[in-house]
This record gives structure tokens, sequence and C-alpha cells, in this order.
């Protein structure tokens, strides 16, 4: 149709230059019939050239049989040539289901030393978390001509995922990135909990730089449904429109006030932030999101230079406590004095972020947590509450009664119903929602696996190190840098804290740390709020005013970065209901 559209009307030629696959058999043929039904009358090579194949087993030259389209009992066999182009939607396939082992060896025999992004102390090495979309980028390269495009529709999760910044530096080594495109309007795939986003990548290297494109409005909406030519003129201008949006004399197009790059179309239904290659090349290095580049390539400059990664100097961050069998292991409160055990085997743990209800923990449990390195012939005599307990799930099975909750515990030690639980004085959610909150104890704590935990190295204060990381410099840092989900949770892990660069408290004179914390005082001890109802709170405004002013940072920008938090979290948990 586009290329109709743009004056070549010669089916069999169209035919010639257009190849699709697919693994499965269905789409296949659909494809062949809705090709060929085209021209119908015109038999003669009337065959489109659509194979049912895994990808990775296509080659460039290899030959493919087709049925001749004259003559059902003779064939036609044509090489696979290099294109100016592939298009696809790479298929979504979960984690535990990709055959990382394979396509690692796949490649490995495609790349060798090609490709710098997969090797380190020159050992060949694809990242073993990446999606199997990935491997389908790495697999085009192969049947692109130089200047090709290659556009994709994938998940989200590459601009900051870890294994991302792998498959980031394959692109910048590889193509030119010339949009990559999200929507603010709706999911492009309404039943999925994959947040996509779309990129067109031209094979070959360039100066010009990166467009990140927010689209405001919803497709269907804007692009005309029912004539395919309206259509297609219509998608044209909204590329023109983008590839103008920094020229001065194309109407219809701001330049934002605070942020150089970026520009608004005048009617709010795009905005487009430019980003330099150099940036991008910079940004592997310091591990940044390219998910804040639809913001600006220079939000965090105002500040930057104040940051640092505190992890190891200053914290360590892991993840909460993963018992292998929460009925036995977590007791609630309620439980505890029918459950028999003596108190020496129960620990204080936390099990929900709901629990935290101020930043300042006030040592109420919920629970407890059944921790024993006593051998059982010890406790038989000793201590009957916690032996009784422990015999009561030994021979107990797992949720489908595959195995004994004895056998699934056997990595534990020294015995399998020990557990060794890390404690910690600073705790934050692992997938946090419309609150942002770090909060802290002196005392440390046990929590759960869902929740995160954060020592303080000894030599540093335990609440300026929280009131640092509840300041909106750490909130907005979060919210740009981690990876959103689709029902609107921002997907962090403990080693996403290992990396968080957070305000540096080495740079703070003894003065701007006592007029920190006299500030984070009123926070402490009250209620935690949603970050869109937290900016608007007195005691908050002056908290993080006192945190930019003791780093010399001009206080006059808080009410735009309270905007920018504000707007990004509640387009984040409202996208599921648009």
């Amino acid at each position: 149709q586009i290329l109709n559209y743009h004056g070549n009307t010669n089916h069999i030629q169209l035919l010639n230059q257009i190849w699709g696959n697919d693994i499965s058999h269905f789409p296949a043929i659909l494809s062949v019939i809705n090709l060929y039904k085209q021209k119908i009358k015109n038999q003669a090579d009337n065959f489109p050239r659509v194979i049912r194949d895994d990808y990775f087993n296509l080659e460039p030259k290899k030959k493919i049989i087709f049925p001749d389209s004259n003559d059902y009992t003779k064939q036609i066999e044509q090489p696979i040539p290099m294109f100016d182009a592939i298009a696809s939607n790479f298929p979504f396939i979960q984690q535990e289901d990709i055959p990382n082992d394979v396509l690692t060896t796949f490649f490995r025999g495609k790349f060798v030393a090609k490709q710098k992004a997969f090797l380190k102390d020159s050992s060949f090495k694809i990242n073993e978390r990446s999606d199997y979309f990935t491997y389908c980028v790495y697999n085009s390269i192969r049947f692109l001509k130089k200047d090709g495009l290659l556009s994709a529709i994938t998940s989200n999760a590459w601009l900051g995922k870890e294994y991302g910044f792998q498959f980031k530096k394959f692109l910048l080594d590889n193509f030119h990135i010339k949009y990559i495109v999200r929507s603010n309007a709706e999911h492009w795939f309404s039943d999925s909990k994959v947040s996509t986003i779309f990129a067109v990548l031209q094979h070959g290297q360039s100066k010009e730089p990166t467009k990140f494109v927010t689209v405001n409005f919803k497709l269907e909406e804007a692009f005309n449904q029912e004539n395919v030519s309206a259509q297609i003129k219509e998608i044209e201008d909204f590329y023109t429109d983008i590839d103008n949006c920094d020229n001065p004399k194309h109407s219809g197009w701001t330049k934002d006030k605070t942020f150089s790059n970026l520009f608004h179309k005048s009617d709010g239904s795009i905005t487009v932030s430019t980003v330099s290659k150099q940036q991008l090349e910079t940004s592997l290095n310091e591990q940044e999101n390219w998910g804040t580049y639809f913001i600006s390539a220079d939000l965090f400059e105002k500040f930057d230079k104040h940051l640092t990664a505190i992890y190891p100097n200053v914290i360590d961050a892991f993840r909460g406590e993963r018992t292998g069998w929460n009925p036995m292991f977590v007791i609630s409160a309620a439980e505890v004095k029918n459950s028999g055990v003596e108190k020496k085997f129960l620990v204080p743990y936390v099990k929900s972020p709901t629990e935290f209800d101020t930043l300042e923990f006030g040592g109420t449990y919920n629970n407890y947590l059944f921790v024993c390195d006593k051998p059982q012939t010890e406790l038989k005599n000793k201590f009957t509450g916690a032996n009784n307990w422990i015999k009561k799930f030994q021979n107990a099975k797992n949720k489908n009664g595959t195995e004994t909750i004895q056998f699934a515990c056997k990595g534990h030690r020294p015995f399998w119903y020990s557990l060794r639980p890390k404690q910690a004085n600073i705790v934050t959610a692992i997938n946090p929602y419309e609150r942002f909150f770090f909060s802290y104890s002196e005392t440390p704590f046990t929590i759960d696996q869902r929740l995160v935990a954060i020592t303080v190295n000894k030599k540093y204060d335990v609440e300026l190190i929280a009131a640092l990381l509840n300041s909106v410099v750490t909130f907005l840092t979060m919210e740009m840098r981690g990876t959103s989900r689709n029902l609107g949770a921002l997907d962090l892990n403990a080693n996403y804290f290992k990396t968080l660069r957070v305000l540096n408290p080495d740079l703070l004179s003894a003065k701007s740390i006592k007029e920190i914390k006299k500030a984070f005082q009123p926070l402490k001890s009250r209620a935690i709020k949603t970050i869109v109802e937290e900016v608007k709170q007195k005691d908050r405004m002056n908290f993080d005013k006192a945190v930019l002013k003791g780093f010399g940072i001009d206080d006059s920008i808080l009410k735009s970065l309270y905007q920018i938090l504000s707007a990004a979290v509640n387009d984040r948990v409202s996208m599921k209901e648009r």
C-alpha cells in the first residue's frame, strides 16, 4: 500500500521486492492470501515470497523454494536478498522460555570480534537477561543493506534495564537511531502487561541526533481508518512535522522554556526531545535510563555534579528475605501465641510496603520470622515449641505437591529450617506505585523480598542518608531512570539502588547538615502521601529547599522539578486506564 502510494503500482514488481517470514502457520498463510488477491487475475509470477521458518534459520543468499503460480507441479527457487528495510513486531517471550545459551552460541559464530558490544576481556557473551526481541535485532543486521532501515515495536525495558546497556552499545555501533516513539495516550497492546515503544534504526553512522518522540493522542483517532491513502499521507505529515520540530521557520512548534532540546507541538499532540549521539554514548558509562530523554537529555544538568553513586562507600543494598516457604517461616503477630514457638526464635519482620505509614519507622510489627539454627536433638528437650513447629512442616508438600518443604528448603544452612536474615536501617518498595519513600530506623530490622534493604556504613549518619534519599532529587532520579510496567508500577531491583546516584553527603558542611535534618523533622512522623499530594505540602517544600540550598543549588528550580515528577508519576499510574 505504501509503495502504491508512492507511485509503484506494478503488482509483480512489488511482490518481487517484498518478503515476509513468520514461524507460525496461520499468519504466514494469511499473508500469502492477502498479497496474492491484490491482483488475482494476473497469474504470471504472482507468488508472494512468504516463508514459514524460525528467523534464526534464515541466511542471506539461502535459496528458498516457492510453488510456481503458473504450474502447481513445478517449483521456483529464489535466494534471500539483502533488504532496504525490515519492519517487525518481534515476539514477546517470557524470560524463562528464551534459549539464551543457544542464541549466544549462534551469534558467536556470526559476529566473533566484529561486534564489540558482546566482547568483555576478549570473551564473547550476550547478557543472559536479554529480551528475545534483542536477538531478533542482532539477527536483522545480517539482512540489511547499508543505510537500510529497521523499524520495530518492542518493550520499553531496554531503555533502562541492565541488559539494555549492551543492546544500546550494539545499536550505537551499527545504527543511526532515528526515532524512539512512545505513547502517552494509550497502550498499543491493550491485552499485554508490557509497555511498548517504537524505534526506527538506520544501518550505518550519522551525526544527526536521535528524536525521542512522545505521542499524546490515540492513533486510530488521529489517523484515517477508512482511506489507506489518506492515512499514509497523514503518517508522512507526522514524520515531516517531527523532522522539522527544531526548525525556527517551521510554524506550529514551540521550544521548551526550561530545556533547550525539547520541542512541543502547539496543539499539545506531540513532544520531541533531540539527543546527540555523543550524549547517548556518554550515557552508557553513566548507565542512564534513556526513558529520561523523552523529557530532556539535560534533565539532571542543574544538580548532576552534586550526585554520586553512594554504593559501596556509603550504603549497601540488597533484596529482603526470600524464605522458601512463607507459611512456615512468617508467623503473624496474631498467630505467635498459638504457634507455641519460643520468643528467642522469633525475629520482628516487615512483610509489605503498606506497613510503612511514616518515614521514621515506629517499630510496630505485624509479623515475625522464624529463625532457628539449633539441631532438633537439642530443640526436642529444651525448646519443644520450636521443635513441634518444625515437625509440623517437614513432611508438608509445596503448593503443587511436587516436593516436601524440607526438600524445597534444602539449601538453607545449617539446617533446612534455618534462615540467616540480614537486617537494614533503611527500607523502600521494590515496585513503588504512587508513593515514594525511604523509611528508616536507627535500630536495624528484617524485611520481606518485596522490599529493598539499605544498610548505612558506620561513619555516616543514618538520618541524614535517609533524608537525602527522601529528597525530590532522588525521587525524580528514580522515576526517570526506572522502568514503567504496564500496570503502572515502577520496576526497580536491589542492583538498581546500587547504581542510584544520590546527592553526595560528603559535599555538605556541618551547618548544611544541621539545616537539612531540622527541615526533615516534620516529614518523619506524618503520613507518607502520594507524590502528587506530597509536592503540595509546605513541610515538603521547606525540606527540599533546605536540601538544594545545602548543595548550593538555586531553589527556583524546585517548582519545575515538582511539575516534572508529579506529571511523570501521574502519567505512569493512570496509563492503564487509557
